[in-house]
């Protein structure tokens, strides 16, 4: 791919400059609609298990292909989720049932989704804890709902974009993606339902709840995530290209 995967782009200074809000919505856009497809659309129902941004690729349009499918599951038509023991991912993309009690489904997927769209608004890793100076101790998640409360959500969107994004649209972005990070898999959205939302101007959207993974919630939790690694390929796949 010539752009090579969203991270190499979205988390350096220098490159994010070239991913105006045009391009950030194509990406949001894009990614949603390929889990929808993995989801509802395909023959074979499928949950990808790990979405982040390293596992988006870019072409030279910057539409984005979901990849590297080594961590995904095959579910039945009737099947709503499945339990493993051998939990694998990335920090702080898992779904907080998925982390502590090894339960994922398309919801977990939803949840990977709305840390995605955070990190594509405002630039930041979530995994990395990275934060300002003026804000030392808060992960992406406790950043975003701490500003989002507290009606500052425009201090968060990424500074390459040097102002230049919708008010509106970024505060739609934020909300959706604060919807998908909610702490019951049954409060956030399907993908389907997502896209509606992505792409109508008249739908209204509910107010999403505070995520699970916020800092002060999460004491010692780091330390099994820390344990945690992708393990051999359990699915073999092709890369997803948005429809």
């Amino acid at each position: 791919m010539p752009n090579r995967s969203l991270d190499t782009v979205l988390f350096d200074a220098g490159k994010s400059r070239d991913l105006d809000w045009g391009k950030r919505l194509k990406i949001v856009n894009g990614v949603a609609r390929g889990l929808q497809y993995l989801h509802e659309d395909s023959q074979l129902r499928i949950v990808h298990r790990d979405l982040k941004a390293s596992n988006v690729l870019l072409d030279s349009d910057c539409n984005p292909k979901i990849s590297d499918f080594g961590l995904a599951k095959l579910f039945g038509w009737d099947q709503s989720q499945a339990v493993t023991s051998h939990i694998a991912g990335t920090y702080g993309y898992m779904a907080p049932e998925y982390a502590m009690r090894g339960q994922y489904s398309v919801k977990s997927d939803a949840f990977s989704f709305g840390v995605l769209l955070l990190e594509i608004v405002t630039g930041r890793k979530n995994s990395s804890f990275a934060s300002p100076d003026s804000e030392p101790s808060l992960d992406l998640l406790s950043l975003v709902w701490e500003h989002w409360t507290s009606g500052t959500v425009e201090k968060l969107v990424d500074p390459s974009l040097g102002g230049r994004s919708p008010g509106g649209q970024m505060l739609k972005l934020v909300n959706i993606g604060l919807l998908c990070v909610q702490d019951s898999p049954a409060d956030r959205p399907t993908m389907s339902a997502v896209n509606v939302m992505l792409s109508s101007s008249t739908v209204s959207l509910q107010a999403p709840s505070r995520p699970t993974f916020c800092v002060d919630d999460m004491e010692g939790f780091s330390g099994m995530y820390s344990a945690m690694s992708p393990s051999p390929n359990e699915v073999s796949l092709t890369e997803i290209e948005p429809r």
